[in-house]
C-alpha cells in the first residue's frame, strides 16, 4: 500500500513539473512529451538488457553443448581410428600371407613342370 502512495506521490510531482512550464516560458506539452520519452527510454533499455541477458545465457548454453558434442566426436572419431588401424594391420597381414602363398605355388608350379607356352608363362611372370 506504501508503494502505490510513493507512486501516486511522483505522479503528482510531475503533474507539477508539467503544469509549472508555463512559468518558465516551455510549452507543457513539450515537457510532457520529455518525460514521456524519458520513460520510453528507460522501459526501452531495461527490455534490452533483460534480452540481452537472456541471449548471452542462450549463447552460453549453446557453447557448453557444442563443446560436449565436439568432445564426443573427437572420443567416437578415436575410437573409429584405432579400429580401423586395427583392421588395417589385420588386412596388411592377411595380404602378406596371400602373397607368400602365391610365391610358394609360382615357385612350385615352375618346379614341377617345364614351360612350354610362351603366352602362360607372360601370366605368372616369366619371360
Amino acid at each position: 500500500m506504501e508503494n502505490s502512495l510513493n507512486f501516486s506521490d511522483e505522479i503528482k510531482e510531475a503533474t507539477g513539473l508539467i503544469n509549472s512550464a508555463g512559468a518558465w516560458g516551455a510549452n507543457e506539452f513539450l515537457v510532457f512529451m520529455v518525460i514521456f520519452g524519458f520513460i520510453v527510454f528507460v522501459v526501452i533499455f531495461w527490455l534490452l538488457n533483460k534480452t540481452a541477458n537472456k541471449n548471452a545465457e542462450i549463447l552460453v548454453d549453446i557453447s557448453v553443448r557444442s563443446n560436449e558434442a565436439i568432445n564426443n566426436n573427437t572420443v567416437a572419431t578415436r575410437e573409429l581410428v584405432e579400429t580401423l588401424r586395427t583392421e588395417n594391420g589385420a588386412n596388411r597381414q592377411k595380404l602378406n600371407e596371400i602373397h607368400d602363398d602365391v610365391k610358394e605355388i609360382k615357385q612350385n608350379v615352375r618346379r614341377r613342370r617345364p614351360i612350354k607356352n610362351n603366352k602362360f608363362s607372360e601370366h605368372i611372370g616369366d619371360e
